[in-house]
């Protein structure tokens, strides 16, 4: 009877990846890029490379076992761009109108997310939110900047969160820590 030998990855390293999927995350990020910048030919001068280094990233950086899930994507990129849209109209609004009222802070807002890259991705993601920057990450714990406080912010990261989650297939806790 032969033995047969299940190879694991040792934790923390990320799973071996083949070519096929080489290609698909660098057809992925060429489409990421065409949505981005439009139709301009010149633009791929930059967009080549930058999707190269994205597909490199992505298959020896980053060290999460937890992959995006395809099905959840178009929901993910109606609501970024919506987001984008509304983020934009926010910032024109404060540069058209001066005397509209920005005060800045910090707010906190702990991590429901696992390590790796859900909670990267949501990281960078709450700049998309109006008026929000992220500033840091330690301990599991977002440091976010605001131009002006306003009391829906932490159901509005709560939101984005569970968003990047359900993105990674990932069911959060209802309450926030």
């Amino acid at each position: 009877m032969q033995e047969i030998i299940h190879h694991t990855n040792p934790p923390g390293t990320p799973p071996r990846k083949g070519g096929l999927q080489a290609v698909g995350i660098f057809v992925f990020a060429l489409v990421l890029w065409k949505i981005c910048t439009g139709y301009d030919p010149s633009s791929w001068i930059l967009g080549i490379p930058a999707a190269g280094l994205f597909t490199w990233f992505s298959l020896t950086q980053a060290e999460s076992n937890y992959r995006i899930r395809f099905r959840a994507l178009p929901a993910f990129l109606v609501y970024f761009l919506s987001q984008s849209v509304l983020t934009g109209l926010d910032v024109a609004k404060r540069a058209l109108h001066p005397e509209r009222e920005i005060n800045p802070g910090f707010c906190t807002y702990p991590a429901r997310l696992p390590p790796g890259s859900p909670r990267a991705l949501f990281a960078n993601m709450i700049s998309l939110l109006p008026g929000t920057l992220s500033w840091s990450l330690v301990d599991g714990v977002h440091k976010v900047h605001l131009l002006s406080g306003h009391p829906m912010i932490l159901e509005e990261l709560a939101i984005l969160e569970s968003r990047v989650g359900k993105l990674f297939g990932l069911d959060l806790p209802e309450e926030m820590m």
